[in-house]
């Protein structure tokens, strides 16, 4: 194989993998759904802090950061965030208006191309 032919297949390989473990670009309103979640829900739900910690107890190492969980529903999240779940208390809607809630949830059952 000449020095070519080997740079362009080197180039395949590495930059498909690369592409793949890119994450898919955020909607609209999955990127409003991140403000909102890093303004609204990061102190309790953000690395090292007591609700991830809770749900770490609760569930498991791997669905402590709700940023990371691949498993969660649109219908969940919305029903967590207006009922409240556990210790986590209801928002009403004065606090986070119903686009607000679904842009939230938008954002945390993104697609993702990996699950760490």
């Amino acid at each position: 194989m000449n020095r070519a032919a080997l740079a362009v297949a080197l180039l395949a390989v590495t930059g498909a993998g690369a592409l793949a473990a890119q994450e898919p670009a955020l909607s609209a309103q999955q990127d409003q759904g991140r403000k909102l979640y890093q303004s609204t829900c990061l102190y309790c739900h953000g690395e090292k802090v007591w609700g991830t910690f809770t749900l770490q107890r609760r569930l498991g190492a791997d669905h402590g950061l709700l940023e990371k969980r691949t498993d969660l529903v649109a219908p969940f999240v919305k029903n967590a965030v207006r009922n409240g779940l556990g210790s986590m208390p209801a928002y009403r809607r004065t606090e986070l208006s119903d686009a607000d809630v679904d842009a939230i949830a938008a954002y945390l059952t993104r697609p993702r191309t990996s699950t760490k």
